[in-house]
Order: C-alpha cells, then sequence, then structure tokens
C-alpha cells in the first residue's frame, strides 16, 4: 500500500474507478432498474419508525420516490464505477423528511462504516443543531467521510449537515468532469459540477438539472477516488487534498 505521506499523483486520481469503496446514497432511494447503472446491484433500504417511535432499517423494494437519489447515484456510478453503491431512503414523495429521520439513517450509516455518505440535502432546523453537530462529529471521528449539498439560492444560510467544518460540502456552478472551484472563508468551501447536466431520472427516464444536489456526488466522486488512494486520510486531510486541486485564484 503507497504510503499516506506520499503526494497523490493526479494521473493516479484520475484512473481511480472507487474499487473498494462503499458509498451510500441517504435520499429518495434508488430506482436500481435504470439502464444507467447497467444492471449493477444496489441494495436498497430505508428508514422507518416503528409504533413507538424508535427507528429501524429495512429493506426497500420501493424504488426512488421522487427520481432525485437515482440521479445522485447515477453520477456517482459514472465516475466511480467500482465503488460498491447502496441507498438509503430517508426522503419522502416530496423530497422531505424529518430530521429525526435523517439523524437516525446518518447514525445507522457511521455504525455500518460507510467510506463516504451522499447527503444532497439540507436541514435548516435550528432545534435540531445539537444532534446534527453530534452526528457530524461521531463520523469524523469513525472516519466516515460525509459529503454535503447547500442551499441552492444562497450557500451562506446554514444548512446541516453540510454547515460544519468536517463536514464536505459544496455548491453548484458551471464547471467540467470534477472539476473544483473553492470558496475561501465559507463553511461550503467548494464549488463543483451541477448546472445544467443530464442525469438518470425514476422510470428509466433522465432530466436536465441544476442544484447542489448533483454537484455533491460530483465531488463524492472525487472523494471516493481519493479514499481508494489513501483509506487512512480523514475528512481534513482529504479536505487540504482538494484544496490542492482547486485553481489558485478560486
Amino acid at each position: 500500500m503507497t504510503s499516506s505521506r506520499t503526494p497523490l499523483d493526479r494521473q493516479e486520481l484520475d484512473e481511480a474507478t472507487g474499487a473498494g469503496i462503499r458509498i451510500l446514497v441517504v435520499d429518495s432511494g434508488v430506482d436500481a432498474r435504470h439502464p444507467v447503472f447497467a444492471g449493477r446491484k444496489i441494495p436498497c433500504r430505508q428508514v422507518l419508525q416503528g409504533p413507538r417511535g424508535m427507528f429501524g432499517i429495512s429493506e426497500d423494494s420501493n424504488g426512488d420516490v421522487f427520481g432525485h437519489g437515482t440521479a445522485v447515484a447515477g453520477i456517482l456510478h459514472q465516475h466511480v464505477p467500482d465503488a460498491r453503491l447502496e441507498s438509503l431512503r430517508v426522503l419522502g414523495g416530496d423530497l422531505r423528511a424529518s430530521s429525526h429521520t435523517i439523524i437516525a439513517g446518518l447514525q445507522w450509516a457511521i455504525q455500518e462504516k460507510y467510506d463516504v455518505v451522499n447527503c444532497s440535502f439540507g436541514s435548516s432546523s435550528e432545534e435540531f443543531l445539537p444532534d446534527y453537530k453530534r452526528i457530524v462529529d461521531l463520523a469524523f471521528c469513525a472516519n466516515v467521510l460525509l459529503v454535503a449539498a447547500c442551499n441552492n439560492y444562497d450557500f451562506r444560510r446554514t444548512e446541516y449537515p453540510g454547515a460544519f467544518p468536517t463536514s464536505i460540502s459544496t455548491d453548484f456552478g458551471k464547471l467540467e468532469h470534477l472539476n473544483l472551484r473553492r470558496r475561501k472563508g465559507s463553511l461550503v468551501e467548494f464549488i463543483a459540477r451541477g448546472e445544467e447536466i443530464r442525469v438518470a431520472w425514476k422510470a428509466g427516464e433522465y432530466r436536465l438539472s441544476s442544484g447542489s444536489s448533483f454537484a455533491a456526488p460530483h465531488l463524492a466522486a472525487l472523494v471516493a477516488k481519493i479514499r481508494q488512494l489513501r483509506p487512512g486520510w480523514n475528512a481534513c486531510q482529504i479536505k487540504a487534498f482538494l484544496y490542492e486541486l482547486c485553481p489558485k485564484s478560486g
């Protein structure tokens, strides 16, 4: 294995396929039968609340209840085709969810030790700030990498889990491939491709979409490549390398 102190080569990064990396798409589910996945098996689960208010994880046969999660997973599969993609549905058909549900899902993801967790959503609930902070800290300590979207209208609006220094969060822009720009001095530090891109949707469809939801999986794919090549690096080390990939004027 290459030493964690050996500088990463850009060609090595470009050639990485995500082999051996487990990525969890926490979203609206995934239409695993969509042709974009070319028959690749994608385990799908959901967070359910029991009669006594307890949350649990169960198999999910509903596919994608909105289309959003399929778009996210399709982008990931395009850029890291050898990563193991899995789906955890927390969002409903209106693309909304309670923070209780989201936090339960993220806690399960940490317990299961996924390498990368893609969170193409955000919550502005101040009531749950301590809970989101606890979860993000747990993820950092477990070296589970949380990649998050931001508010599409104003990246400065505080939304969780992206608004923490050890989350890896992104805004969207008109970029190519996995290129990044850096926004210094912001909790949402990166800008990734997410403007007017063709994405997979549920029921075998495709759409032209924009938003940080679709920038996040571009950044998550890059993070997965780094995790493949430097499995011991934590979120801070990965961020430091991502800074090097951004234009110096960014």
